[in-house]
């Protein structure tokens, strides 16, 4: 295991260090950080963050990062074994051999948007494969990383960021998939909460909307960050950060308000219901013919109307009139 400044050789650094800028680049203006869990995080500028042991690397609303938590000794290298690119930088412990890795997102995933779900869902399944091929801690809630500018840590830097199509070529997403719920853990959770906001945004934006006065949708939004909030705590081991919630509430009250239809919404239940009354009419329909037959040939037996409609669960007026 070697330091950076040692040039290692598993690890080519690029000119410049082109991880370790992309890095900084990309750091959220003001991340959590901290020196120890014992005394909580923080909210900094970047410039003191990267000071920290303990630093958030994506902002709560991009994946730019995907980050690993091994938690087993010796394991800067386990990428190599688990046969994955290597990533853009691997953080150990020196104490004990336990690691945090990332892989840099050549283009970074936006979280919880109505127009872009299909790269957020994408993303949560591959870094659940990669969760299980590495044996990573699935505790992990990604928000807070070792801080690989800290000289604490042994850091190795990585040459290359990836596409989406690119890891999934390593990853076998069907055989590795989580077997518990994978929206109890990392990404897989903000994709949970945005869709427990989202539908329950589209069932309750009319009667909201409905409603006159100043300020109705700063109490929307609010109502919504409550709502998020409520589900990731009740949901999942370990919740969404309180800004996490902000956002999703935030990019679902605003779609929801100034871009859901609600009149094609309500055309479309209408056309749902009328749908499913013809098939319960035709379902009666056929029901109903066979207690007829079925009916005329107990008449036939001799049985009296009363005892018909008892055995047929019907009223003594229809068993007459079947029978006529």
């Amino acid at each position: 295991m070697e330091i950076i400044h040692q040039q290692p050789q598993i690890f080519q650094l690029p000119p410049r260090h082109e991880q370790l800028e992309l890095f900084e680049r990309r750091l959220p203006k003001n991340p959590y950080c901290t020196d120890t869990f014992r005394n909580g995080v923080q909210i900094r500028s970047a410039a003191t963050a990267t000071r920290r042991r303990y630093i958030q690397v994506n902002p709560p609303w991009l994946r730019s990062w995907v980050v690993l938590d091994l938690d087993y000794n010796d394991s800067a290298l386990a990428w190599e074994s688990a046969h994955l690119p290597e990533p853009a930088w691997s953080s150990m412990n020196p104490l004990n051999g336990h690691s945090h890795m990332a892989w840099s997102l050549d283009a970074p995933v936006l979280l919880g948007s109505h127009d872009r779900q299909k790269p957020m869902r994408y993303l949560a399944g591959i870094e659940n494969a990669m969760r299980v091929q590495l044996r990573a801690d699935p505790g992990y809630s990604g928000l807070i990383t070792k801080n690989p500018l800290h000289p604490h840590w042994k850091t190795l830097w990585g040459r290359y960021s990836y596409t989406l199509d690119y890891l999934a070529e390593f990853l076998d997403l069907d055989r590795h998939a989580v077997k518990r719920k994978p929206e109890t853990v990392g990404l897989g959770r903000n994709c949970a909460t945005f869709d427990h906001v989202r539908l329950y945004a589209y069932r309750e934006i009319k009667s909201w909307k409905q409603a006159t006065g100043r300020g109705a949708y700063v109490y929307w939004l609010k109502h919504l960050y409550d709502r998020a909030q409520n589900y990731t705590h009740n949901e999942h081991p370990l919740p969404l950060d309180n800004r996490e919630s902000h956002h999703i509430a935030k990019s679902v009250a605003n779609w929801v308000w100034n871009r859901f239809d609600i009149a094609a919404s309500d055309e479309r239940f209408s056309r749902l219901q009328a749908h499913r009354g013809r098939i319960g009419g035709t379902a009666k329909g056929t029901a109903n013919a066979d207690k007829r037959a079925a009916a005329l040939r107990l008449r036939a037996e001799g049985m009296s109307y009363h005892a018909i409609a008892s055995a047929l669960g019907v009223s003594r007026r229809v068993v007459i009139y079947w029978c006529k």
